[in-house]
């Protein structure tokens, strides 16, 4: 079964996904820039249903817990809308990690994430269903981002449930030993934000240890074109490796929207599909991409 915020699916229910987005978060209270933020469910759902008319049936929503979460909003998104939603808990890079955390061992931090997956989150029985987005900084791992990555192996390997980093070159490998040390199934890993890295022999090293990746950022050219993003994960699937690769657009603020102008969650089905199968991509392996990857990820 699959845990949404509005209860356990099927993973034959799951549909095409989006594995790594955003409907309620906050970053602007680290950034101070006035926009990296989505407040509201009003502001969110019309974006949503754009979305969801491309054929989007699912979301992995990786906001953590000290990008202010809110649970209640995720659950109603997801009523208004009919998107199942996977909530996440989990805390993000160290800037954002309240003070409290410096205090706690890895352990004391897995018992957070494992009440919010099997439990509920804050007040309620709204569970988590995913441990994201667990995070490194550019340069290596800062303050305590790696106690948190082994909070969140020893919530996995005790609960089954997948993790979804925020991941750079730097930290990757460390990333995926550290988190295989700690018992967690290699299938149920998910190395974010591997679409920034154009280095396709570094994509297959990461590969062999059987972990997924995420080419998560479509349609942000600004950090890479979507015809390499396209490109590298062609590449990965005549390696024998498509159904390890997982897509999204990772909106994290309201000026990505359509509403702005911008592609908002658009981007995976009106860009870098259509790309894919330019290049070629089956229609077998463009489904293990948004159907059959995240779903089986996911599923425990």
């Amino acid at each position: 079964m699959i845990q949404t915020v509005l209860g356990n699916i099927k993973k034959e229910e799951l549909g095409i996904t989006m594995a790594h987005e955003h409907f309620n978060i906050d970053l602007d209270h680290v950034r101070h820039d006035g926009v990296s933020k989505i407040e509201t469910v009003e502001e969110v759902v019309p974006e949503i249903e754009k979305m969801m008319a491309l054929g989007v049936n699912s979301a992995i929503e990786v906001s953590t817990i000290d990008m202010y979460r809110d649970i209640h909003k995720l659950k109603r998104i997801s009523e208004i809308t009919g998107l199942k939603i996977v909530a996440a808990t989990g805390y993000y890079l160290s800037e954002y990690h309240p003070e409290e955390l410096t205090q706690k061992s890895a352990e004391e931090i897995a018992e957070t994430f494992i009440k919010e997956l099997t439990v509920g989150i804050d007040d309620t029985d709204i569970k988590a269903g995913i441990i994201a987005e667990i995070a490194s900084s550019p340069k290596g791992f800062v303050g305590q981002e790696k106690k948190v990555l082994e909070a969140a192996g020893i919530a996995s390997s005790k609960t089954g449930f997948a993790v979804s980093t925020h991941t750079g070159k730097v930290t990757a490998f460390e990333t995926v030993k550290t988190l295989l040390d700690k018992g967690v199934d290699p299938d149920k890993i998910i190395i974010g934000h591997q679409d920034l890295i154009d280095d396709t022999e570094y994509h297959l090293e990461l590969l062999k240890n059987g972990v997924n990746i995420g080419f998560d950022t479509c349609g942000k050219s600004a950090y890479m074109s979507d015809e390499v993003r396209a490109h590298n994960i062609m590449k990965l699937i005549e390696k024998g490796y498509g159904d390890h690769i997982v897509l999204s657009n990772d909106i994290s603020r309201r000026t990505y929207f359509t509403s702005f102008g911008e592609k908002g969650y658009l981007s995976v089905m009106k860009i870098t599909v259509p790309l894919l199968k330019e290049y070629g991509i089956s229609d077998e392996d463009l489904n293990k991409l948004l159907v059959l990857n995240p779903a089986r990820i996911l599923d425990k």
